[in-house]
């Protein structure tokens, strides 16, 4: 496991909310709505629609879709804002219904890339590290140009103490957008658990605005 790292220094433990708080408040990367649409055009699911389709609705299902949706728009202040009922005990039960329900809908479904998303995330927020990578993988096989999901990956496998897997999806996430500031600060906490320490001083240099971004919303 990652000890005494900023790994550790990113998150608080077990709920859907870590693996957003971890990344948190990166709307200076893409800091309006229109501009997220943009960026969508060529993945397979048309997240943006997923957002419009819930945006009346403030059930516990329709909130949690339009933070998976917003997560993966890289619109992640709105994701925090959604999915902040995953700190609720009150809410714990119908989010577990909401995944076991989408679980069985992917029995039918294996290449839902909106469902494997929902299983992804509730894997990981009930604490099931190995299957959530697992789900993010399937993903990123499905969608491999989403950079939020190979970061989730990433992040997933340095949770789970394999920080070269978390390396692999870093690397091809940086070579998509190399301007994503989250993505060197990922690999920054990487290359130190590799005790690559000037890797680690660059990429952590890459990102001043993430690191200050997650100091004010107390994740750093």
């Amino acid at each position: 496991m990652c000890n005494h790292s900023l790994w550790r220094g990113l998150v608080t433990k077990t709920s859907i909310l870590v693996l957003i708080c971890s990344l948190a408040a990166a709307g200076f990367i893409m800091p309006g709505f229109a501009r997220a649409r943009d960026k969508l055009q060529n993945q397979v699911v048309d997240w943006a629609q997923v957002v419009e389709d819930n945006k009346e609705s403030s059930t516990v299902e329709s909130r949690l879709l339009r933070g998976i949706a917003y997560a993966n728009m890289g619109l992640l202040p709105r994701a925090m804002e959604e999915l902040s009922i995953a700190g609720d005990e009150a809410y714990r039960e119908e989010i577990a219904s909401f995944v076991l329900d989408r679980l069985n809908q992917l029995r039918y479904s294996p290449d839902d890339v909106l469902l494997l998303n929902c299983a992804a995330f509730g894997s990981y927020a009930f604490g099931d590290l190995e299957q959530a990578a697992g789900y993010f993988e399937q993903i990123i096989n499905l969608d491999p140009k989403n950079v939020w999901t190979r970061n989730f990956c990433a992040f997933t496998y340095a949770q789970g103490g394999d920080i070269d897997r978390a390396l692999h999806h870093l690397e091809r996430a940086l070579e998509l957008d190399r301007e994503n500031q989250y993505t060197h600060l990922l690999l920054s906490a990487a290359y130190k658990e590799k005790h690559q320490y000037l890797m680690a001083i660059y990429h952590y240099l890459q990102a001043p605005q993430a690191v200050r971004e997650l100091k004010d919303h107390g994740a750093f």
